[in-house]
């Protein structure tokens, strides 16, 4: 549909041998529009085609890597809509193609440096899915009726996913299917506008997104700088805490804009095969079990020896392992935690015969320093606890991190470890003895504690480490962010936030609507409290 005029164009210049290849991803006002590439102010036409587009091409004669240039939009009579305002130079001059670029985005690659590895972690092989140095764009194409049904509905937990077709696209990577799953995703965040969606690939046939059978596209909707999350995912990654990666899309659906999203993977059996097991696990029926912590208040207080005592909705089994049969080797762990008396010596080793306690405590750590009130600590949610046959041990998993950094306003940056989700642990219906006795009557492990929570504030969780972490990140996705609250979802169901771009700038620096703190003075204070709160 975009071809025909396209076609014409390229007819005067397809005589000469190409010397070299443009690529931009552009999605046109209007389906007779076009793009070009201006080199020297002389204008190429790009192609596309149903089975390529959004990715407009072309081969240019008598250039070369020398030559500098920028995308043009024009419309069927061939006037120009928009012109990129800079010009576009090759890294590499040696090259003969450019990467696939964005049209008016002027960043493609942008250098993150890496945080300080403080605890090692073998980390999972490098994935192009997911790559922090650039912004891909996902373009989903689904039947229209359908699509609006559902984003129409998101509350509809019972609803069936939707079929679309799915293209990922980023600087020197195209990943395509036909046919993919489509749902809306999350508990509380359908309550917003602008709602996270899950795409599940076909994997009862083999087919999967660069090893990953489902993606969820966060959409960060109560955040106004959409960096908590990924911040704190490179920052877990910093201290050896295995979880999900993420990295950031823009996505639209049937050609028209729908958002800027935090891609990330799921935890299912590849994500435990290739990051808890780091590929050494081959055959997933040899995993171990898996329970994911789906609301609020799973504490692991041990009720009994019966299942009937546990509620899927708290502990939902995802994968049961060889040697659970009923639940059994769960309770177990449940059981030995009450019947365990703080108070005797050898803490430390007895917890790291049944749990990954270094882990364990790292992500403890950094909920404390982050403020993660929406998580295990403060609420007894969003985690999984998954038992690793290799290791013999219980491993805890921690997951959705947008409510950090202040965000929700929920505990003071003020607030002692000591004293972070007291309301909560001093309750007998909502005691959290892996905490309240682990951490904090058990006198070994709390000095391991302790010493865990002094190193991560001092090689990682400070001002001068992750300023300069955030201030890149600023940049990178400001055009995006404003982008996305560009978006009209005014006829959407559901809360809207009424984020601007100022708004993302000032939630980096100060107080923002309903968040007191930005990011960097949480991290700032927080940092500075913990010496003193340990004596250290």
């Amino acid at each position: 549909m975009y071809i025909t005029l396209i076609m014409s164009l390229l007819a005067l210049s397809s005589s000469v041998f190409a010397d070299m290849i443009y690529n931009v991803i552009a999605f046109p006002d209007a389906s007779t529009n076009w793009y070009a590439v201006e080199i020297n102010k002389k204008l190429y036409p790009l192609l596309t085609t149903e089975a390529t587009f959004p990715l407009w091409s072309a081969k240019v004669a008598g250039v070369s890597a020398l030559s500098s240039y920028r995308y043009v939009h024009l419309n069927s009579n061939n006037d120009i809509i928009a012109r990129e305002k800079f010009l576009r130079h090759f890294a590499n001059k040696d090259t003969t193609a450019t990467p696939n670029e964005f049209f008016d985005r002027q960043a493609t690659i942008t250098t993150v440096s890496a945080i300080k590895q403080v605890y090692k972690n073998i980390r999972p092989k490098p994935s192009k899915a997911f790559d922090s140095s650039q912004i891909a764009t996902i373009h989903l194409t689904a039947e229209p009726t359908m699509f609006d049904d559902m984003i129409n509905n998101p509350l509809d937990k019972k609803r069936k996913a939707i079929k679309v077709g799915f293209k990922f696209i980023n600087a020197d990577t195209v990943y395509s299917v036909s046919k993919a799953k489509l749902s809306v995703s999350g508990n509380s965040s359908r309550k917003f506008k602008k709602v996270s969606l899950r795409i599940k690939f076909n994997d009862d046939k083999g087919e999967t997104f660069f090893d990953r059978p489902i993606i969820k596209l966060r959409a960060e909707a109560t955040d106004p700088t959409m960096m908590r999350e990924k911040l704190y995912l490179d920052i877990l990654d910093s201290v050896g805490v295995a979880t999900y990666q993420g990295s950031y899309v823009r996505v639209y659906v049937n050609g028209q804009p729908h958002g800027f999203y935090l891609m990330v993977e799921d935890i299912e059996e590849p994500f435990l095969m290739n990051t808890i097991h780091h590929g050494t696990m081959k055959d997933k029926k040899a995993l171990g079990s898996l329970y994911q912590m789906g609301l609020r208040d799973a504490t692991m207080l041990y009720k009994g020896s019966s299942t009937v005592h546990y509620s899927p909705r708290v502990y939902a089994n995802k994968i049961r392992g060889p040697k659970d049969k009923h639940m059994q080797q769960w309770i177990s762990f449940m059981k030995d935690l009450q019947d365990w008396n703080p108070a005797a010596p050898g803490g430390v080793a007895y917890w790291s015969q049944r749990l990954d306690l270094d882990g364990y405590l790292r992500s403890m750590a950094l909920e404390y320093l982050a403020g993660a009130w929406d998580a295990s600590w403060w609420r007894g949610h969003n985690f999984f606890m998954y038992y690793n046959p290799q290791r013999k041990v219980w491993q805890f998993i921690p997951t959705d991190f947008d409510h950090t950094f202040n965000n929700g306003n929920r505990p003071d940056v003020h607030e002692t470890y000591k004293r972070f989700g007291e309301s909560h642990l001093r309750h007998k219906s909502t005691a959290h003895p892996l905490i309240t006795k682990l951490i904090y009557k058990n006198k070994d492990i709390n000095k391991l504690f302790e010493t865990i929570l002094f190193t991560i504030t001092q090689d990682v969780f400070n001002s001068k480490v992750l300023d300069a972490h955030i201030d890149t990140y600023e940049r990178q996705i400001e055009q995006d962010v404003a982008w996305d609250y560009s978006i009209d979802r005014s006829k959407l169901p559901g809360r809207k936030i009424h984020w601007t771009i100022a708004f993302f700038h000032k939630s980096v620096k100060g107080h923002t609507g309903n968040i007191i703190r930005g990011l960097k003075p949480w991290i700032s204070i927080r940092a500075k409290s913990v010496p003193a709160q340990i004596g250290n």
